[in-house]
């Protein structure tokens, strides 16, 4: 995630738009928490509690109805506790249940009906650990507390689709991947939360955000035209563990000299080359993060490993990708550059801006080279400054030129 893509994203994302397209969703919402209020809730009976039941039920109205504040449709009605409708191999129409709700449908609804208030307050209190207890899924609880606290509870229910955006944006550590579905959306919410333009929002105008503007919906893995493949972001394994590598640099051979590319009467596609390489310097100045932090930290450096930046979220102006610190907890300027490649040549682009940092910051300079970024054990040599002094056998070739033309008519 890059804080400049995040700041265009949320510049052309109308919040006002937002609010407007789900004004009669959040009408059906209202309508719903009025209906069904925890008063109402603790004389509620059966028949309207259960879906197949009508239209007029709880649960059908929470899956259906409000639909579009987030979806809970696809497990079986079992997930509700307790149900009107048939079951394979039985077709009578009857009241089903959960075994772990009761020994028949009655008891069960009844425990159901306790929980769903115990539920309700404890969203309202903020209480994380009893809604984590409670015994409803956590696709339906999930929908319970966004409905009737949206500004509080994200509304995304898939345990796929929490992942996605956790690790787009640089949220998704080991811990975290196995964490209960509600601690995933806390965590979500706190970035949320944290963010200067973002705060102001509810939930919901925040989970419209992810799904329609940045990073927008995960991509379904389907048949698809050639054109879109190339559009198609790489597939980072949701959880990587990287580790260093030493590599030796050697004396360029007079044949890869030739600095241009062969004419293969081929036009290269720049725009997609950028887009990519954009993609994996994204994921491994990430990575790097948490490498340097986890390496200041095994030093001892607790309060340096909290102050790692990735200062290229800020501005490309300052040369380099992350601030970090040495042993002697002196400052170290990382300039991260990521592959798919496996370990070998370091074949990348430096703009002046940051050759010039390199010159400036001498031994405080450092390329952290990644390798094989796709894959579960990103490897990253780690190049004490190879540009000041100048490294013989590192090569350099100019391959653009900015030009100034001064003109007036």
């Amino acid at each position: 995630m890059n804080l400049l893509d995040l700041r265009q994203a949320q510049a052309s994302f109308s919040v006002a738009d937002a609010i407007e397209s789900r004004k009669q969703l959040n009408k059906l919402r209202i309508a719903f928490v009025k209906n069904f209020s925890l008063k109402h809730i603790a004389e509620m009976k059966i028949d309207e509690y259960a879906i197949g039941k009508g239209n007029h039920t709880f649960c059908y109205r929470l899956e259906q109805e409000l639909d579009g504040l987030g979806r809970i449709k696809g497990a079986t009605a079992f997930k509700f506790g307790v149900y009107y409708g048939v079951i394979k191999g039985d077709n009578e129409y009857k009241y089903r249940y959960s075994d772990k709700w009761g020994k028949n449908h009655k008891d069960a609804f009844e425990n159901i009906r306790f929980e769903l208030i115990e539920l309700i307050n404890a969203g309202k209190a903020g209480d994380i650990e009893s809604i984590i207890e409670s015994r409803f899924s956590t696709m339906l609880k999930g929908k319970i507390l966004s409905t009737y606290y949206p500004e509080r509870y994200l509304n995304i229910f898939s345990n796929d689709h929490l992942n996605h955006y956790l690790q787009f944006y640089g949220l998704l550590n080991d811990e975290i991947l196995i964490a209960d579905p509600v601690l995933k959306r806390e965590a979500l919410m706190a970035y949320k939360n944290s963010d200067k333009v973002m705060k102001h929002w509810d939930a919901d105008i925040f989970a419209n955000f992810l799904y329609s503007a940045y990073p927008k919906s995960p991509i379904k893995e389907q048949p698809e035209s050639e054109i879109l493949t190339d559009y198609k972001a790489p597939v980072f394994p949701i959880s990587q563990t990287p580790e260093t590598i030493e590599l030796n640099i050697q004396p360029i051979q007079e044949s890869s000299k030739s600095g241009s590319r062969e004419k293969s009467g081929h036009k290269p596609d720049y725009e997609k080359e950028n887009r990519l390489l954009k993609q994996l310097g994204d994921m491994g100045e990430d990575l790097v993060v948490k490498y340097e932090s986890k390496r200041l930290e095994l030093l001892g450096l607790t309060k340096k490993a909290k102050k790692v930046e990735r200062v290229s979220l800020k501005s490309d102006a300052f040369g380099y990708d992350i601030l970090s610190f040495n042993d002697d907890e002196s400052e170290r300027y990382i300039e991260v550059k990521a592959t798919r490649a496996k370990a070998g040549t370091a074949n990348f682009f430096l703009t002046l801006n940051e050759l010039n940092t390199a010159k400036e910051k001498q031994e405080n300079y450092f390329i952290y080279m990644v390798y094989d970024i796709l894959s579960k054990n990103p490897q990253i040599w780690i190049i004490p400054n190879p540009f000041s002094p100048e490294n013989k056998d590192v090569l350099m070739e100019p391959v653009n030129y900015r030009v100034k033309i001064n003109a007036k008519k």
